[in-house]
């Protein structure tokens, strides 16, 4: 039988789950029982939670406006519940918000994977960056993804799965804006060639980037990472993969 080695200072400190920067990772702090006060009732079609409040890391309101124009689309929004207190600064104006059950009415049965405020790992903030009018090669999506305790799989770390779902999603939606504005569900991911860096804390909140870097026909080829909000070099994950625009 082959004995684990003993956690390093990092590992407990991931376990014990308190808010501390260590080698430039920003954590959450999971609260074990939220006051009535702070926590906030997130309406989603049929599905009704309590979920704390959560507040963004500085580097999201230093870096946001460098990503380009922000993407709102409502079968997110509706689930996203953006809200001004999760960005100082930000009015309300700023993310539109839904509250009516886009989503059931038209096609939808439940809530996006990566994009509900009851995601294991939560997008938000997308932005998309043209190298020019027509898309292409340099197009460049950005967004902010939160790793939550529901995406744990060892003690203290998130799962691999919700890594790759999170480049999964990047390289799907970067493909949607190929042709220089946004045209969502207009193609399918045929693959994704996923390499994991780091293991991820959770409550972490990462930069997550896609970017076109090569087109044939219908065939878009997208490179995307993962990494420290506040250090590009700090990687966690990198991905590969390739789209297919429908007909």
């Amino acid at each position: 039988m082959t004995l684990s080695p003993p956690p390093n200072a990092t590992e407990q400190t991931a376990h014990r789950h308190q808010t501390k920067r260590e080698d430039s990772i920003d954590l959450l702090e999971l609260p074990s029982s939220p006051s009535s006060s702070d926590d906030v009732v997130v309406s989603s079609g049929p599905l009704d939670c309590t979920l704390p409040k959560r507040t963004l890391p500085p580097w999201v309101a230093n870096q946001i406006d460098e990503w380009g124009e922000r993407v709102s689309l409502p079968e997110w929004d509706a689930d996203e519940k953006i809200t001004p207190e999760e960005h100082d600064g930000i009015t309300e104006d700023d993310f539109c918000c839904s509250g009516d059950d886009y989503r059931q009415n038209n096609g939808w049965i439940g809530t996006d994977l990566c994009h509900s405020v009851t995601s294991p790992v939560r997008i938000s903030h997308y932005a998309i960056q043209y190298k020019d009018s027509k898309g292409g090669v340099g197009t460049k999506l950005t967004g902010v993804a939160h790793f939550t305790q529901k995406a744990e799989s060892h003690s203290g770390y998130c799962h691999g799965g919700s890594m790759t779902s999170v480049m999964d999603d990047v390289i799907g939606w970067t493909s949607f804006f190929n042709s220089g504005k946004c045209v969502p569900w207009s193609g399918f991911t045929a693959q994704v060639n996923v390499s994991l860096r780091r293991p991820i804390p959770v409550g972490s909140y990462l930069k997550i980037v896609g970017e076109i870097i090569k087109t044939e026909g219908r065939k878009v080829w997208i490179s995307s990472c993962l990494v420290c909000g506040n250090d590009d070099s700090h990687v966690y994950c990198t991905a590969e993969g390739l789209t297919i625009l429908k007909k």
